[in-house]
């Protein structure tokens, strides 16, 4: 599941202190292509919104937000 790679992307950076992180996975062009235009929009943004400077992610427990 993709949440728990992250999770475990972001542990593993906390445990190391590299400079920078790279989080995810990398799309190839082959599976670049079968996106539809909308698609590579929205990746776009949340690729300009992600590395925008002095960004902190903060990870909660689900757990914290059920009532």
């Amino acid at each position: 599941n993709y949440a728990a790679l992250i999770q475990q992307q972001i542990n593993e950076d906390k445990q190391n202190l590299r400079e920078k992180t790279v989080y995810g996975i990398q799309l190839t062009e082959e599976k670049l292509n079968d996106f539809r235009d909308e698609q590579i929009g929205q990746l776009k943004e949340l690729m300009d919104e992600a590395t925008k400077p002095n960004k902190k992610i903060t990870i909660s427990n689900d757990s914290e937000h059920k009532t």
